[in-house]
């Protein structure tokens, strides 16, 4: 599908960033706060041969970054000119690069769904939607970690990246989820603007009441 959910933008927009080089987002490394995270063992995989789910994967630096600690991941993008490189990276760990749009994607169950600059890509009211496609996506256990960017900017400044915070993001990930962590980044990227969080939620075994 060539209309994306993504602040409105089409594939071929996205793709012509990526062709021109005109990409911001990109930090050509993992995102600080992910490689410390991922030297510890609160992102290690539960066990052998478990799945991670990285929507909009861009060039694909935090979801090899993953692979390398063990997940086997499933980079998602819009832009099929990406996984030129990173499918074949990816597949020596058992992941692979798909093309498609993340409100579409079915191929769970995941038990990690990482989200860096996605959140803040999609346009404000979709962001129930994918609360609930993540939901159904990950497993009873499973969980969300996100790099919540960028805090603190207003909505009304529009997008992307749209403003986000903490309690958008729960409020999108609704009943199912329980949150685990909610902090301040420890490793920032400096050149951002806008502040940084660690945001790590985790899929219930149940859905909760809503009253």
């Amino acid at each position: 599908m060539e209309e994306d959910n993504q602040g409105g933008r089409r594939a071929a927009e996205w793709a012509e960033s990526y062709r021109t080089g005109d990409t911001p987002w990109d930090l050509g490394a993992p995102h600080p706060e992910l490689s410390r995270r991922l030297q510890g063992d609160a992102l290690a995989p539960p066990q052998a041969g478990a799945r991670a789910l990285v929507p909009g994967a861009g060039r694909g630096h935090d979801a090899l970054a993953l692979a390398r600690r063990g997940w086997a991941v499933v980079a998602l993008d819009l832009v099929g000119s990406l996984g030129d490189e990173l499918g074949a990276s990816l597949a020596q760990s058992g992941g692979r690069f798909c093309v498609g749009d993340a409100m579409d994607f079915d191929d769970g169950p995941f038990d990690l769904i990482w989200d860096h600059t996605f959140f803040c890509a999609i346009n404000p009211s979709d962001r129930a939607a994918w609360g609930a496609r993540a939901g159904d996506l990950l497993q009873p256990g499973g969980m969300y970690a996100a790099l919540v960017f960028p805090f603190g900017k207003p909505i009304a400044e529009g997008g992307p990246p749209h403003g986000m915070d903490s309690a958008a993001l729960r409020q999108a990930l609704g009943a199912r989820f329980e949150a685990e962590e909610d902090c301040s980044a420890q490793r920032k990227v400096r050149s951002r603007r806008w502040e940084e969080r660690w945001f790590l939620a985790r899929r219930l075994p149940f859905q909760l009441p809503t009253s």
